[in-house]
């Protein structure tokens, strides 16, 4: 059970950062009495902590980066970066995506300024929490847990990711109230479906070689979501997702030709 370590952590944080934020809701409603402190005022505190957790996240990256064996494995790599932007880039993946977001908030009725209707902020934070890089690549990760033991270094990308989902959490239940935590529910059950796929395939993954591929590329996708963090370049992010599965067919089909990875 300890692959769903990070899934578990990022369900905790969306409902301690929910928490958060309906109690900042509440002293909100509450008028402030007049202080006499010169001082200027504070950084807002939701982009502070998103430039800090794009430090972590180029940390983390950079670890994983390192961790092809062999040339071979590099040129993997390099070809499945590139190949998966190229699909990303046809299928437009990243723009799909967020379209989805917006056509389901526009079922809803969502959108209009002001609007704090509790469904709206359930599929919000279900969407937010949900659809993205860092998910579909911290659960591949977390599959690689050992059985027996616990690996942190394999749920690296969801505890960042939980870290953010706090930060989010906390935002979106100051306007939407409770039905954000909710959405806990529903990350739950994605991730952890997400998590036991990945796991059914991890011994095609081990016998190919496919592995230390997908977590190089993985790294350099994190690396990506790191700048958009950190405000350096817009990137779309899951534009690069195909990335992280064709190391699997190609480790398969030197493996089939007899090519060593």
């Amino acid at each position: 059970m300890w692959k769903y370590f990070g899934v578990f952590c990022n369900v905790l944080t969306v409902l301690l950062g929910g928490a958060l934020g309906l109690l900042l809701r509440r002293r909100s409603g509450k008028k402030a009495a007049a202080g006499k402190d010169k001082l200027p005022p504070r950084e807002d505190l939701p982009g502070a902590m998103m430039v800090c957790l794009g430090f972590c996240t180029v940390f983390a990256a950079a670890s994983g980066v390192v961790g092809v064996e062999s040339g071979a494995q590099a040129l993997i790599v390099v070809a499945s970066m590139a190949g998966g932007l190229l699909l990303g880039w046809l299928l437009r993946l990243d723009d799909r995506l967020n379209r989805l977001g917006d056509a389901v908030l526009t079922r809803l009725g969502g959108g209009a300024a002001g609007v704090s209707d509790p469904a709206e902020g359930f599929v919000t934070a279900c969407l937010l929490f949900c659809i993205g890089s860092m998910t579909v690549l911290g659960s591949f990760e977390s599959a690689a847990n050992p059985p027996g033991r616990l690996a942190l270094e394999c749920h690296t990308t969801l505890l960042i990711k939980s870290m953010l989902d706090f930060v989010s959490s906390t935002c979106l239940s100051v306007t939407y109230g409770a039905s954000v935590m909710a959405s806990a529910a529903f990350v739950l059950a994605f991730q952890g479906v997400l998590v036991a796929l990945a796991a059914s395939i991890q011994p095609f993954l081990e016998q190919t070689g496919a592995l230390p591929v997908m977590n190089c590329a993985g790294s350099l996708i994190l690396l990506a979501i790191a700048m958009n963090l950190l405000g350096l370049k817009k990137i779309k992010t899951a534009d690069y997702l195909p990335a992280l599965f064709l190391p699997i067919l190609i480790c398969w089909v030197l493996a089939a030709f007899g090519v060593p990875v």
